[in-house]
């Protein structure tokens, strides 16, 4: 907006001059009849001046109209609608020719317009858009050709370069194209017997073409019939018969010679090309280098890794057959998307549940332990008597008197027992304790872990779910022993002041031996490998290789043994459809049994038996579903690419 605001300020003050200039006029000149206004010095092209000498003076009508203009297009300068505001002040002009700020206010907004594009041009030159930069230049010079904005850039219009546009040389360096035959037209038939420089001398200039035949080329009689043969053909057929090769000179001119490796050597023209295979990798770039030397027999091909391009020298039949090949191997790789699923299953289930019996029990004549009991403790019943708390015969009540002061600890009487028959053969049981179980601990966990990879055909991809673990492979405590042992030179030295602060040279030489570790670092856990290729249009085959590492828990030489598996297979689906690999990663399985030999297995007491068992399962589950993303490859096989003979 400050643009438009400077603009409308500009016209407020041109407005206010003109409107000053007016009033100061005579009073007659207003009075007589219309004079002609005084018309501003160099006025632009298109602008509209007032014109007073015309005899038809404008209504009121035209008055009003020509106001409102005036208005709408200030209102369109505000807006930054330049144009706009130009067309309102040029009718503005014409509807009312005796008032001059129409015409200082339409010329105000050219000038403001041809200063925009101005500086539209520069803003391009500075892109570097040089064309666009003098569409604005002749655009600004036909609103307003008199301006001096306009005629300081005027060489840029007429020039073909424009502020740092590049010149284009005159004389451009560029590698010459393969010479090529332009033979005559039409077909021709021929059936010569000869020796085949004859032939050669008969064939060629029948097409146009002049031979050169080299020395190297015999005298052997040979017989040639072709029917109708363009000289694609007769070339073809020509150098099979004859055993040579053709050499374009010029377009009308040939040279023959014996097709032998050292003529070719010598005679045929070979070409240098550079390609570039950007993004691609370093071992890629190598095997096309190999391709190139080995199935084409381009002895001069390099690969620059650093950039990504292989330069090839050869005869150009052999760089035209390099070429379609790459084009079918680069460009001609189809694009699939793998959706692979882990799932990582652990189950655990603990059952503790039957009765456990006791295994041994103490039978006793109660009896005599009574007896043992009172006769071990005599004073004691004594005084249970005395102070009459029982009866004299009465064991019984003694016995039970004993057992609840706490003088008897150690007896049997004192745990619980059970007892049968009478008399002097009352027998007692003691009870050693049971139990009865029944637990139930079960638990499933399952772990998913969800991955969309992006690959080409015939590419491999790896996916990794673990950890690295470090193990040492070798230290090193000394980088060598000293042949001296002088303190302070090959052997940690003590100072008074160290010997005050209580350090030893034992210390000194401690710290000052290093130990320098030699770790390498195994992957613990899920390596999955998975090679896709597109089999037709409908199928995808995957090839598969998992390698699942773990510790074994035990070491060897104070190393860490690894569990390893490995997994190896091919399978085809369907495109959309999903391969399944399950493995059991582990399976811990313990059962505890405790009863009573013997009686646990007769039938009706087997509930009697206690069964503790324990299952742990950790398996793993990976989905893997192909999708095809991009196809290339429609057909069956591609089209056949003919390679040069060579001899």
């Amino acid at each position: 907006m400050l643009r438009s605001g400077f603009f409308i300020t500009a016209l407020g003050l041109a407005l206010a001059a003109a409107q000053a200039q007016q009033e100061a006029a005579p009073a007659a000149q207003e009075q007589s009849a219309p004079a002609a206004t005084q018309q501003p010095a160099a006025a632009p092209a298109g602008a509209t001046t007032p014109q007073a000498g015309e005899g038809h003076r404008p209504t009121k009508k035209e008055r009003d109209e020509a106001q409102k203009l005036f208005v709408q297009g200030a209102k369109d300068i505000d807006h930054n609608k330049i144009r706009a505001a130009m067309d309102c002040f040029v009718r503005a002009a014409e509807l009312n020719p005796e008032e001059p700020k129409y015409a200082y206010a339409d010329q105000i907004a050219r000038q403001h317009l041809v200063t925009d594009l101005i500086q539209q041009s520069d803003k391009d030159k500075i892109l570097g858009h040089f064309g666009d930069a003098r569409e604005k230049i002749a655009e600004a010079y036909g609103i307003d050709p008199a301006s001096p904005v306009v005629a300081q850039h005027m060489d840029e219009l007429a020039s073909a370069v424009v502020a740092g546009e590049p010149a284009v040389r005159s004389e451009a360096i560029a590698g010459a194209p393969p010479i090529q035959f332009d033979p005559k037209a039409g077909l021709r038939s021929f059936h010569i017997r000869g020796s085949e420089r004859n032939v050669i001398s008969q064939v060629l200039p029948a097409y146009g073409i002049q031979p050169t035949i080299d020395d190297s080329v015999g005298s052997e009689t040979v017989r040639y019939d072709v029917d109708e043969a363009d000289f694609a053909t007769a070339e073809r057929t020509l150098m099979l018969t004859t055993g040579t090769f053709f050499v374009p000179l010029d377009p009308a001119r040939a040279l023959v010679a014996k097709d032998t490796r050292a003529n070719h050597d010598k005679y045929e023209r070979e070409a240098v090309e550079t390609v570039y295979l950007p993004g691609m990798a370093a071992d890629q770039i190598t095997e096309i280098t190999n391709i190139a030397k080995n199935v084409f027999t381009l002895r001069t091909a390099s690969a620059d890794v650093d950039q990504s391009a292989l330069t090839v020298r050869g005869p150009t039949a052999d760089l035209n057959a390099l070429n379609k090949t790459l084009t079918t191997l680069l460009e001609g790789r189809s694009e699939l998307q793998l959706d692979v699923r882990m799932y990582e299953i652990d189950r655990t289930k603990a059952v503790n549940l039957g009765a456990i019996l006791p295994n041994q029990t103490s039978v006793f004549n109660v009896y005599s332990e009574a007896r043992n009991i009172l006769n071990s403790n005599s004073s004691l019943v004594q005084e249970i008597i005395s102070s009459g708390l029982a009866a004299p015969g009465d064991w019984e009540a003694i016995l039970a008197i004993l057992i609840a002061s706490g003088q008897i600890s150690n007896s049997i009487l004192t745990q619980p027992f059970g007892v049968f028959g009478g008399g002097l053969s009352l027998t007692g049981i003691a009870y050693q304790g049971g139990s009865l179980n029944m637990k139930l601990n079960s638990s499933d966990v399952r772990a998913l872990d969800q991955i969309q990879l992006r690959v080409l055909d015939r590419d491999e991809s790896t996916i990794k779910s673990g950890e690295r673990y470090p193990i040492e492979t070798s230290s090193f405590s000394s980088l060598g022993a000293a042949p001296l042992n002088i303190p302070g030179l090959s052997t940690a030295g003590l100072s008074s002041t160290l010997q005050g602060l209580g350090i030893t040279p034992a210390q000194l030489q401690a710290a000052a031996t290093a130990t320098i570790p030699q770790v390498q670092y195994q992957d613990i856990g899920l390596t999955l490998k998975v090679t896709p290729s597109i089999e037709g249009t409908s199928r995808v085959s995957l090839k598969f290789d998992l390698t699942l590492s773990s510790l074994a828990g035990s070491s060897l030489n104070d190393l860490p043994l690894l569990n390893n598996r490995e997994y190896n297979a091919i399978t085809s689906v369907r495109v959309g459809e999903s391969a399944l690999l399950v493995s059991s990663l582990s399976r811990q399985e313990s059962n505890a049994i405790t009863g009573i030999p013997g009686l646990s297995e007769i039938p009706g007491f087997q509930n009697t038996t206690n069964n503790d068992s324990d299952l742990d399962v950790a398996e793993l589950a990976i989905v893997i579903t192909p999708h095809i993303v991009r196809a290339v490859h429609q057909g069956a096989q591609e089209k056949m690419i003919m390679l040069p003979t060579a001899p």
